[in-house]
């Protein structure tokens, strides 16, 4: 029977990579969570609202407000006035949603998520 003159196996080199890696991809996850839930919620905020004020009723003013209680409900942070804005002279009226948000990953080190969704009304 032969034995081999070295085992072979992961050195301690490549265990920090892979721990290295796993770390930083499992730290991305964790803080990218949370503006991807904020706007799957700010998503089905703008359906339903829209989908209540539908019609020829619809008011700009009453979408704001209804909006601004469901955010400050589900504690989210968004500037009505610039990220919202309102296409009712379209042959199809619709409700466009623009904004950024900023996540600080380490040091100097940013991401910068864009969203942009329109909806019809």
């Amino acid at each position: 029977m032969r034995t081999p003159k070295r085992e072979q196996g992961m050195t301690i080199l490549s265990m920090a990579i892979l721990l290295f890696m796993v770390i930083f991809f499992g730290t991305l996850i964790i803080k990218l969570s949370g503006p991807y839930y904020d706007q799957f919620t700010i998503d089905q905020m703008i359906t339903r609202t829209s989908q209540e004020l539908s019609g020829s009723n619809f008011q700009e003013s009453e979408f704001r407000s209804r909006m601004s209680k469901n955010l400050s409900i589900n504690n989210i942070e968004l500037d009505l006035r610039s990220d919202l804005t309102f296409d009712l002279r379209a042959t199809e009226p619709k409700v466009i949603l623009d904004y950024e948000k900023r996540v600080h990953i380490a040091a100097n080190i940013d991401v910068v998520l864009t969203f942009y969704e329109e909806y019809g009304l």
